[in-house]
């Protein structure tokens, strides 16, 4: 699995932000492996909806 810090955004090929790396490792640590999982959380598959966004700009959910 590539380190979040060289990880690519799935859709644009860029690199992503400091805050969506954030949002991703607090989103995969908090929820459970069977509800959401979690290494499609920290590949950036959930970044469009309500599990890593409630993680971003502060927001803790």
């Amino acid at each position: 699995m590539t380190p979040l810090r060289l990880a690519r955004d799935i859709a644009t090929g860029a690199p992503i932000d400091r805050d969506t790396r954030r949002a991703r490792l607090l989103a995969a640590r908090r929820y459970a492996i069977n509800s959401v999982p979690r290494r499609g959380i920290l590949s950036g598959h959930w970044d469009a909806g309500t599990v890593v966004g409630a993680f971003r700009d502060g927001k803790a959910g």
